[in-house]
C-alpha cells in the first residue's frame, strides 16, 4: 500500500514494453512516468474512417458506390467493413453527391441557354455572344465552386488529422436515408456474414497465406506393451473456444495486438439463407447481423455445405490502414481432426486518399486562385457531360426505388435471390502497395505470432486430451521451417519467397495447390 494525501492506495503495477519490466531499465526512477507509446482506443476505427470520408470528397464516382452499397440495396447484406464507422462516411458520401448534382444542374441549365443564345447569334440577334460569354464564366464559376465545397471547405477545413470529428458528419435530407443509417448503426458488430458466390471472407481484403492440419487422432501410449488410451471426449467448438481464450491471454504479450479483436463468426452463403426462419426472419429485409450463439455452437460442430462457423482473430494497425484478419475452422470427424486457418489482410487505402496528410489550409486568396484554376481544367469536359449526369442524378433515387420494389415483387412469387454482400466500402478504397516499409514488416510479423499463438494453442489442447502428438510435430515442424522465410509485398527474405494474391508455397504434401 501507499499513500497519496492521506489516502492509502495498491501501488500500480510497473509498466511492461516489449515483454520487459520497465524498471529495469530505468532504475531509481518512477516507472508510472515513463510514457510508453500504446495504440489508442479507437483510433484506428476514426483515422480509417476519416481518410474514406476524405475519399467521398475526393473521389465522386466512390461516394456514388458508397451510396449504392449502403443506402441504394436495401435487400442485400453489408459487409463487414473493419475498422470505419459507415453511417459517417455515407453521409459524407451524400453531401459529396449533393454538391454534384447542384453542379450538374446549373451547367446544364448554362449548356441550354448557350446553345439558344448561339443559335440567335446564328439567326439574328448579333450582340447574342454577349450572354454567351457571361455563361461561360458563369459555368467557370460554377466548376470551381463544386471544387471549392469540397476540398477546400470540407477536407481541408474539417477533415485533416487534428479537425475531424464523426459528428460533424451532415445529416441525411430524406426520411428514409436517416432511418436506413440508424438501423446500420445499430446493428455495426454481429457473428452473421451472408456473402455470395464464393468471396465467403467477404470485406476482409486479399487472402495471403493458407495452412491445414490432418490429424488421426489417437491416444496416448503410456507404454510400448500397453495399448493407447482413447483421447478425452472434446468437439470442434471446444477447441474453438480454446483458441478464442488463448488469443484474448495474448493480448498483453505483444504491441503489435494490443486492439486484437477474437469472436466466432457464422459465414452463409446468400443463395441458401431464403427459406431459413433463424438466418432470415423476413424475406422483404436485409439478413440480420447476429444469431444466437447455440447456432454457431451447432454449426462449429456439425458444419453443413451452407453454414460453417470460424474463430476470426481481427488485428489492425497502423491506424486502420492494415488489418490482418485469421479465419480457423477445426472438424471433428470420427477418429480424425481437421484444422485449417487462413489469413487475409486488409491493404492499405489507396495513395490517392493519402494525399489529405499533405494538404493544409491556404489562405483565401491562394483557395480561390486553386479552385478557379481547377475550374478553368475541367470546364469544358464538366459542362459538356453535365446534360447526362443531371438527368442519372435525376432519375437514380427512382429508379433504385422501382429495381426494389420489382425485386420485392419477385421474392413474393418465389424468386431465388442472393441476399450475400458484394464487397465492402473499405475494400473498394484500398491500393495495392504498402507505403511504408515497416508496415509491410508488421504485417509478417502479424502473421507469423498469430500462427505461432494458434499452434501453440492446438498443441496444448491436444495434450490436455490425451492425444498423441506424434503426427502434430511432424506437420508443424515443416509449416514452421518454411513459413519462418515468408514475407509479404515487395520485399523479399533470402528465401525469395513472396505471399501475394499470385503466389503459391508448398509447405506439405496437404498443402500443395494453395494459393
Amino acid at each position: 500500500m501507499i499513500e497519496v494525501d492521506g489516502i492509502s492506495k495498491e501501488p500500480e503495477p510497473d509498466p511492461v514494453f516489449n515483454g520487459h519490466r520497465l524498471s529495469k531499465y530505468f532504475p531509481g526512477k518512477s516507472t508510472q512516468s515513463i510514457r510508453v507509446p500504446m495504440p489508442t482506443a479507437g483510433m484506428a476505427d476514426r483515422e480509417a474512417t476519416r481518410y474514406l470520408a476524405a475519399a467521398t470528397q475526393i473521389d465522386v464516382e466512390y461516394a456514388r458506390n458508397v451510396v449504392d452499397r449502403v443506402v441504394n440495396e436495401r435487400l442485400k447484406a453489408l459487409a463487414p467493413t473493419f475498422g470505419v464507422d459507415v453511417p459517417v462516411v455515407t453521409k459524407w458520401a451524400m453531401k459529396a453527391l449533393r454538391v454534384r448534382a447542384v453542379r450538374d444542374y446549373l451547367l446544364a441549365a448554362s449548356l441550354f441557354l448557350q446553345v439558344l443564345f448561339l443559335a440567335l447569334l446564328i439567326l439574328w440577334w448579333g450582340w447574342s455572344w454577349i450572354p454567351i460569354l457571361l455563361l461561360i464564366i458563369i459555368s467557370w464559376l460554377v466548376v470551381s465552386w463544386d471544387y471549392q465545397e469540397r476540398i477546400h471547405n470540407t477536407v481541408i477545413r474539417r477533415m485533416l488529422r487534428d479537425r475531424f470529428r464523426t459528428e460533424d458528419a451532415p445529416a441525411p435530407a430524406h426520411k428514409e436515408d436517416i432511418a436506413r443509417l440508424t438501423e446500420i448503426t445499430q446493428r455495426k458488430d454481429g457473428n452473421l456474414v451472408v456473402f455470395s458466390g464464393h468471396s465467403a471472407f467477404v470485406g476482409t481484403g486479399d487472402a495471403v497465406y493458407r495452412r491445414r492440419l490432418l490429424l488421426d487422432i489417437r491416444g496416448r501410449k503410456e507404454k510400448d506393451d500397453i495399448p493407447a488410451r482413447q483421447p478425452d471426449y472434446f468437439t470442434s467448438h471446444d477447441l474453438h473456444t480454446a483458441i478464442i481464450e488463448a488469443f484474448d491471454r495474448e493480448r498483453g504479450l505483444a504491441q503489435s495486438f494490443d486492439n486484437i479483436r477474437v469472436y466466432e463468426r457464422l459465414f452463409v452463403n446468400g443463395l441458401h439463407i431464403q427459406n431459413d426462419k433463424q438466418l432470415l426472419p423476413d424475406q422483404l429485409r436485409s439478413p440480420p447481423t447476429s444469431v444466437d450463439r447455440e447456432l454457431l455452437r451447432a454449426a462449429a460442430i456439425n458444419p453443413s455445405p451452407e453454414a460453417r462457423t470460424y474463430v476470426c482473430v481481427e488485428m489492425p494497425g497502423w491506424q486502420g490502414q492494415l488489418v490482418v484478419t485469421l479465419f480457423i475452422r477445426a472438424v471433428y470427424a470420427g477418429s480424425s481432426l481437421f484444422v485449417e486457418w487462413t489469413f487475409r489482410v486488409l491493404p492499405p487505402i489507396s495513395s490517392k486518399f493519402l494525399g489529405i496528410d499533405k494538404r493544409y489550409e491556404l489562405p483565401k486568396h491562394r483557395q480561390f486562385r486553386e479552385s478557379l484554376l481547377f475550374g478553368l481544367r475541367e470546364l469544358a469536359p464538366a459542362l459538356l457531360k453535365s446534360p447526362a449526369r443531371a438527368v442519372r442524378s435525376r432519375r437514380r433515387p427512382r429508379n433504385m426505388k422501382r429495381q426494389h420494389s420489382k425485386l420485392l415483387y419477385a421474392i413474393r412469387r418465389g424468386y431465388v435471390f442472393d441476399y450475400g454482400a458484394d464487397r465492402s466500402i473499405r475494400e473498394d478504397a484500398s491500393g495495392r502497395q504498402r507505403q511504408h516499409y515497416f508496415l509491410a514488416r508488421d504485417e509478417t510479423m502479424y502473421i507469423l505470432l498469430a500462427q505461432q499463438t494458434l499452434l501453440r494453442t492446438v498443441q496444448n489442447f491436444l495434450t490436455d486430451h490425451g492425444v498423441d502428438l506424434g503426427q502434430f510435430n511432424d506437420q508443424v515442424k515443416v509449416i514452421f521451417d518454411q513459413s519462418i522465410s515468408y514475407n509479404i509485398g515487395d520485399i523479399k527474405d533470402s528465401a525469395g519467397i513472396v505471399i501475394g494474391d499470385n503466389s503459391t508455397a508448398n509447405v506439405s504434401d496437404s498443402s500443395k495447390g494453395a494459393k
